[in-house]
């Protein structure tokens, strides 16, 4: 077995309810079964998909941190190359045998990242096109493939990155090291749009608070490849409250900035939800979201700037 195995897939799941698209398309790539292997460790009960999936290796953590997840499912994994997505993608049918190949190919190449395409969009909100960044090459693991050499050379995942960052950090790392990665459109994977989820921006905000661990380890890259932990919509939010508290300040009439700032928000909120959400909650979720965003991220930032002792 050992001799025909050849890669080994590696998913850290936490979302039950989207699992079985992962797996079903997992199941059904064009590479003989023996050459890969299935690697699922997650935080919730599997017992019920033990039969549905018999070809996977299952294993439960209680800890949702996602880089202890891929650590465990890389310390058990048999192959020589590590392949890993999340389990709210889809890989295409040749996802496997394509990574696969590349690595075979590029001898000198440690990584590869593949192309994520969204799904397509089937609710007409504006967060669709934020959503559409994931397109964008960034290392990220939801499609990526690591020689387990260079990936044990690092350390793996570090495990103080639980949500965020963690792909950054490890690609970094190897890079570091003096390893390559490359990218190829041809090894793709669709990425399910979660539309269902109202507070996805202030989720993100305060997951910046490993931003400044990022920025401990990796200074260079981090300017090169992040630049900021500050998105061009908090920018904008930043500088209308600092107008306003500068107008506050002076004493001078208040009136036009106040409505400045509300149309400004209201744009911005529009944005995210789409037009055809106007009267709907989630405009309001995402006006909320919107106006209270960049004090989360400051505060995630003031976080990790004190766990990590790191400005």
């Amino acid at each position: 077995m050992k001799k025909e195995l050849k890669l080994s897939v590696v998913v850290a799941s936490h979302r039950p309810q989207m699992i079985c698209g992962l797996l079903d398309a997992l199941q059904n790539q064009n590479l003989r079964k023996d050459f890969y292997e299935t690697i699922v460790v997650c935080d919730y009960h599997y017992q019920n998909l033990v039969n549905r999936y018999s070809n996977v290796q299952w294993f439960f953590v209680d800890d949702h941190s996602i880089s202890a997840k891929r650590n465990i499912g890389a310390a058990n994994a048999r192959a020589d190359i590590l392949a890993f997505t999340d389990d709210d993608c889809i890989p295409e049918r040749n996802w496997i045998s394509e990574g696969l190949n590349y690595l075979q190919v590029h001898k000198n190449c440690s990584a590869v990242e593949g192309f994520t395409s969204m799904e397509k969009n089937t609710h007409s909100i504006g967060m669709y096109r934020e959503a559409k960044r994931l397109e964008e090459p960034s290392m990220r693991t939801n499609n990526i493939f690591y020689r387990k050499e260079a990936f044990q050379k690092v350390g793996g995942f570090d495990q103080r990155f639980t949500v965020q960052r963690e792909d950054a950090d490890l690609a970094f790392s190897v890079l570091e090291k003096g390893g390559q990665i490359d990218y190829c459109a041809n090894i793709r994977v669709e990425h399910r749009f979660r539309h269902w989820e109202y507070w996805d921006l202030l989720k993100n905000c305060w997951n910046r608070r490993f931003d400044p661990l990022l920025f401990k380890k990796h200074p260079g890259l981090y300017r090169k490849y992040i630049g900021s932990p500050f998105t061009p919509s908090i920018i904008f939010q930043l500088f209308a409250f600092a107008v306003y508290g500068v107008a506050l300040k002076l004493k001078v009439h208040k009136k036009w900035i106040f409505i400045f700032h509300f149309l400004l928000t209201g744009v911005l909120g529009l944005r995210r939800s789409g037009i055809s959400h106007l009267f709907h909650p989630r405009f309001i979720a995402e006006i909320i979201s919107v106006v209270i965003s960049p004090f989360v991220v400051i505060a995630a930032l003031v976080n990790g700037f004190i766990r990590f002792r790191k400005v």
